[in-house]
């Protein structure tokens, strides 16, 4: 008996990522509408009758990868910044970047950001978007995702006052100018404003240690008002908990406890410096953690304790965690999560290639809350294309291992979101690819001559 599908990818190396990990070596993959109906050796779908084949012999077809968490706005300053470690960075380039952005120049950046994440074969990203954060730039930016054929959130960065332990820590007056009543009236119009099926808005205190503790309060309030997630950094740099107790008298993680913030809806950017016992209340409410290795590791902020927040039960995704990096690119930021954890236990065993899939994969898919992140019937059709032909790729013994310590986003041929392709050879099908490059080239350039950023990097 035939079936029909819409598109069927066939002829590849499918790594399904399903209960059994199966990798199939000549397999297929039909999808029907946003979902996929059927996998398995491609002899056994020969009776699929697809409206488009896609052979895939040659490639690997993977899900598509999930960044937990990035600032699309930041793709600006690529490449400004090196050298300098987390507070200097942010000193000196990002928060006076932050101050002073227009929304025209943030959304050029938004945009060439979310195409390279596309072109890479990511599927669906957390945006914590926070310069400008205004409403109608808000939407905007929420509208660049959609538009583009992405899935995901836009974890509207909030500021709120300027708190003392914010000005302690040289942070920039400009971006903390609302109230919290106010900041709570913007996010609640953002919220009520904006529909999509594929893309969300979360509220997000933009950072635990800096905000007001009644905004964040609020703002994990109105989360679960909507039946949302909520969002935040905490816990980056190895000074953030010190001076949180020094504010409040108590840790981050404790007081969020205290308070009845946490659970699988509370996601956190980085959360590097975590005692024992904020280890445990992480895992045991099975909160989500983005890690950020490359930003880790770039901006020298220290290595997330991985396996033991694994262990203790806490949902871990992985970031690209934007400017801070440069790349838009999960399969730079899967290799960097192995080689940081080996190195910093100076243990092989510490993480491997099929650890680092896993949280691209299902981890951020778990993290995020959608049913995506594997190749299964009745599972999104989230799905990515790797060529496996190139010199760097061969041979190929080790599907996931060649993916992970091999491959780049360069590779990968094909994007699908939600059962559309939505990237292929390099292309996207629904926006105008050229023009955003070339909006973006003349806009972030203007931006970084007009507010003088001097930082190491600059072009003169």
């Amino acid at each position: 008996m035939a079936h029909t599908c819409d598109v069927l990818l066939t002829g590849g190396v499918v790594v399904t990522m399903d209960d059994d990990r199966r990798i199939i070596e000549k397999g297929a993959v039909a999808v029907q509408g946003n979902c996929v109906v059927a996998v398995g050796p491609a002899h056994e779908l020969l009776n699929w009758k697809a409206a488009r084949v896609v052979p895939c012999e040659g490639h690997a077809v993977i899900p598509g990868l999930i960044d937990t968490h990035n600032h699309l706005f930041q793709a600006a300053a690529r490449g400004l910044g090196d050298g300098l470690a987390l507070q200097a960075w942010l000193e000196k380039l990002m928060l006076p970047l932050a101050g002073g952005i227009k929304p025209d120049e943030a959304l050029a950046a938004v945009r060439v950001g979310a195409l390279a994440s596309l072109s890479c074969g990511t599927t669906t990203i957390i945006d914590n978007h926070y310069a400008p954060n205004d409403v109608q730039t808000s939407l905007q930016v929420a509208g660049v995702l959609h538009d583009m054929g992405l899935r995901g959130a836009i974890a509207r960065g909030a500021f709120g006052p300027f708190t003392d332990i914010a000005r302690e820590n040289q942070q920039n007056p400009m971006l903390f100018h609302s109230s919290v009543a106010q900041e709570l009236d913007n996010m609640r119009t953002c919220m009520n404003a904006w529909r999509s099926d594929r893309v969300a808005i979360w509220p997000s205190p933009v950072n635990l240690i800096y905000n007001e503790q009644d905004l964040v309060r609020g703002l994990v309030e109105m989360a679960r008002e909507f039946g949302v997630p909520w969002h935040t950094h905490c816990s980056e740099a190895a000074s953030d908990p010190e001076n949180y107790q020094k504010a409040y008298g108590v840790r981050p993680f404790v007081w969020m406890q205290q308070q009845g913030l946490l659970g699988p809806d509370a996601t956190f950017a980085h959360a590097i410096w975590l005692d024992d016992e904020e280890v445990d209340i992480a895992g045991s409410n099975a909160c989500g953690i983005a890690h950020n290795p490359m930003s880790n590791a770039y901006l020298a902020s220290g290595t997330m304790r991985l396996r033991d927040l694994r262990s203790a039960g806490a949902m871990i995704g992985m970031g690209t965690d934007g400017a801070a990096g440069h790349l838009m690119d999960m399969f730079h930021i899967m290799r960097q999560m192995v080689y940081v954890q080996r190195l910093h236990t100076l243990n092989p065993q510490a993480s491997s290639a099929a650890d680092a899939f896993e949280l691209a994969t299902r981890g951020g898919a778990a993290m995020v809350g959608i049913d995506a992140g594997c190749l299964m019937p009745g599972k999104l059709a989230d799905i990515a294309v790797v060529s496996l032909q190139g010199a760097h790729m061969v041979p190929c013994f080790d599907p996931v291992a060649s993916l992970v310590y091999c491959a780049s986003g360069r590779d990968v041929t094909l994007t699908m979101v939600n059962g559309r392709i939505a990237c292929e050879q390099g292309r996207a099908q629904f926006v105008d690819h050229d023009k955003i490059i070339g909006d973006a080239r003349q806009y972030c350039e203007d931006l970084i001559l007009r507010l003088n950023i001097n930082v190491p990097g600059r072009f003169v």
